[in-house]
């Protein structure tokens, strides 16, 4: 209430050497979307109260989104850990930071590895940590983190957990192929369809999993089942559209596995044709100007770091072009493609 402001603003007059007042009225500018004065507040908390790690952690939230300061926002969340190295949020919200920067995944899996006791306070925490330990190639531990613990559902995690879970076993699935390890392999591709109760997620009905279907196919084809494998390819090649970020979408990363099981059928004038309509929408998404739906306030990237959302809509582009260059034989185009997505 306007009062209030005014209260806080009397405190400070009478009390001008206390670091909590500057601060709630911080608070109370920002929630009014008055930045500037709301981090010259923060800004003189932390002046009075350098160990005030709220205050930083408010002002590395503010450098990032206000300022578009990303050196600043670092050095904020980096005081705020001093400040209180046992608060689990402030270590999760700096690894949001440092990922939304670029940081060397592995440099932030060391991170999180030397607070593993914090990083198991939080659900959140511990699948950041599942996906970068699948993201540097240590699938097995992903795994073996997230069946270790009973995961609550919780708004802007939609998926996450269940994310995770699937890219590990299809990460083991894949590098037991290599070895000709088809038992191996099958167990995992099965296993990333049966999710366990302890996630406390299931997919969601329009959700594509035709990359799953993909791979059991595969694994039955080297086992030398070849009716079985037929079986899953047609499963994968039957599938169209995908929910993604709280939306139903035509084409996305998905629909490059239901036309690889189309050629593995042999059907390899329908898999071109759907190469080409990934290829054909990749261009098409790169030229529209990105929106978010009215219910999608709760996804992840938009929870507490703001996102360049053109950014975000021309790496999946670009990804998706990658995918249709390399269905349709244009390896170059592809690798060029997947090489600017990493950059």
């Amino acid at each position: 209430r306007i009062e209030e402001q005014l209260v806080l603003e009397a405190a400070i007059a009478v009390n001008p050497s206390d670091a909590r007042a500057p601060y709630y009225l911080g608070n109370f500018l920002y929630d009014r979307r008055r930045h500037r004065e709301a981090i010259l507040q923060w800004e003189r908390a932390v002046a009075l109260d350098p160990r005030f790690p709220t205050a930083w952690r408010n002002l590395g939230i503010a450098s990032y989104n206000i300022e578009r300061n990303e050196e600043r926002a670092s050095e904020a969340f980096r005081r705020a850990r001093a400040a209180d190295p046992a608060d689990a949020r402030i270590l999760y919200e700096q690894d949001q930071l440092r990922k939304r920067i670029g940081d060397d995944p592995k440099e932030r899996l060391a991170a999180l590895e030397a607070c593993i006791d914090l990083v198991g306070q939080r659900d959140d925490l511990s699948v950041e940590l599942a996906a970068l330990y699948n993201q540097v190639g240590r699938p097995a531990e992903a795994l073996a983190l997230l069946l270790s613990r009973s995961f609550q559902p919780w708004e802007g995690g939609e998926g996450m957990v269940l994310g995770e879970y699937e890219r590990a076993h299809l990460k083991l699935g894949r590098a037991a192929l290599v070895t000709e390890d088809t038992h191996g392999a099958t167990y995992h591709f099965e296993a990333a369809n049966q999710p366990p109760q302890s996630l406390s997620e299931a997919r969601h009905l329009l959700r594509n999993s035709s990359d799953i279907d993909f791979w059991l196919g595969e694994a039955w084809a080297v086992a030398g089942d070849r009716l079985r494998a037929e079986r899953h390819w047609e499963c994968a090649a039957r599938k169209r559209g995908d929910f993604q970020q709280m939306q139903v979408r035509t084409v996305s990363e998905m629909t490059y596995w239901s036309a690889k099981a189309l050629q593995r059928l042999g059907r390899k004038e329908e898999a071109t044709v759907l190469f080409q309509q990934i290829l054909d929408y990749s261009l098409a998404l790169d030229q529209e100007t990105p929106k978010i739906d009215y219910f999608a306030t709760s996804l992840p990237t938009m929870l507490l770091f703001e996102e360049d959302l053109i950014k975000r809509q021309h790496i999946t582009a670009t990804f998706l072009r990658a995918q249709g260059f390399l269905g349709l034989g244009q390896i170059g185009e592809a690798i060029a493609a997947l090489d600017e997505v990493l950059m």
